[in-house]
């Protein structure tokens, strides 16, 4: 079976996140949550939030829909809100390159910026959580199939 067109934009921007010119020691992976420790930072995860579905045409009968993925960048580096800023930047860069990541998309765009810190564990990072949204179109019945 065939990946779904989302799943290729996921594995394309974790490729862009991951390419030439990124931060030295930056680890990227595609968990959305796990444990993790100091030593392991900097480190962005990279996964889906919400997508949202719309009819492409006015037509009811349209066989293509248009999707709007809301993917998560979260960057994590020890220290505070300053030590996350580079990892925010490269995100930004990387995701916003190419904004139809090779064809598969038809807009990118950054939607917003929440900063935050991980209360809950004896970790000292902070954490800088970037949205980008994604459009692009497929299938009404079909997600691995472009229209």
């Amino acid at each position: 079976m065939a990946n779904t067109r989302g799943e290729n934009i996921l594995i394309f921007l974790a490729a862009a996140l991951n390419g030439a010119g990124k931060p030295p020691g930056l680890t990227v992976n595609r968990s959305r949550r796990r444990p993790l420790d100091n030593a392991e930072l900097p480190m962005i995860s990279l996964y889906v939030v919400r997508e949202d579905v719309a009819r492409a045409t006015s037509s009811r009968t349209s066989p293509t829909v248009e999707r709007t993925l809301r993917v998560q960048v979260r960057c994590r580096a020890v220290g505070q809100d300053a030590a996350v800023d580079p990892l925010r930047a490269w995100a930004v860069k990387a995701v916003m390159a190419d904004r139809s990541l090779a064809g598969l998309a038809l807009a990118t765009t950054e939607d917003s910026t929440e900063w935050e810190s991980d209360d809950a564990s004896d970790a000292d990072y902070t954490i800088a959580l970037v949205d980008f949204l994604i459009r692009y179109t497929t299938n009404a019945g079909d997600l691995e199939k472009k229209q």
